[in-house]
């Protein structure tokens, strides 16, 4: 098992085709990223698709955005899951959302791809946007985020945040340190 993050091309969009509509198809009760949407988009306009994500990365965002990269997650050549980045925290993204949001296919989920990719995207913030420490949250219901957020918490480090209300729901919220 060789696990890579990338980020979104042409050359990998054949990989990644199946798993998007299965994201698509069947997404996380939990989600509050775009995965589904941005896999619609992704297996419907694939070139459109490019364009946003690059658009997305831009330093220059619209009021109350940030900056964000996505990258997907690879097991050897079988795309497993795709990763949201976001480079910097605005208020809302203090209380609900974070740096980083994922999404593993369905038929991937339970097979520990979750703690394996943050690593690879732990490093990469590091690396590429200098972030000694990010954000991440889970619903208080998502048992299995809750799993993996403790996990990465004892082996990359970090601290744990007392949950809070954030719109409907209560937001577990977890700083893990780069490297």
């Amino acid at each position: 098992m060789t696990l890579l993050i990338k980020e979104p091309s042409t050359d990998l969009f054949n990989q990644a085709k199946d798993g998007l509509l299965e994201i698509k198809v069947n997404p996380s009760p939990f989600d509050i990223s775009a995965a589904p949407k941005g896999a619609e988009f992704a297996t419907q306009h694939f070139v459109g698709y490019e364009a946003y994500l690059k658009a997305n990365a831009s330093e220059k965002q619209p009021e109350g955005r940030v900056p964000s990269t996505v990258l997907w997650l690879f097991d050897d050549e079988i795309f497993v899951g795709v990763f949201d980045v976001r480079h910097a925290l605005n208020a809302f993204l203090l209380q609900r959302g974070g740096h980083i949001a994922y999404e593993i296919i369905p038929s991937k989920r339970g097979k520990n791809y979750t703690l394996k990719g943050l690593k690879l995207v732990l490093n990469w913030c590091k690396q590429n946007l200098d972030l000694d420490e990010v954000l991440l949250f889970c619903d208080e219901r998502n048992i299995a985020s809750h799993k993996v957020l403790e996990k990465a918490l004892e082996y990359f480090g970090g601290k744990r945040l007392e949950p809070h209300k954030a719109g409907e729901n209560i937001e577990c919220g977890y700083w893990l340190k780069t490297y």
